[in-house]
């Protein structure tokens, strides 16, 4: 059964020591993928408010940046 591009695997056809196996890869995976992102933006939060700026409202205009 496919969702969205994404197709739902079936544990019930593996062994227990296999399912165990696939589940800690998806965990490791989860980890490894969301948390990279967390650290990235609390970083930059993080220099920002050292120097207390408040950018809510700053719009980034790629265009007009990358105009030479």
């Amino acid at each position: 059964m496919k969702t969205n591009n994404q197709e739902k695997i079936d544990l019930e056809k593996l062994p227990m020591e296999a399912r165990k196996e696939i589940i800690d890869f998806y965990k490791l995976l989860l980890k490894k993928y969301s948390i990279e992102k967390k650290e990235k933006v609390d970083d930059v939060d993080i220099f920002f408010k050292n120097y207390n700026i408040d950018l809510a409202s700053f719009k980034f205009d790629r265009e007009k940046a990358n105009e030479r």
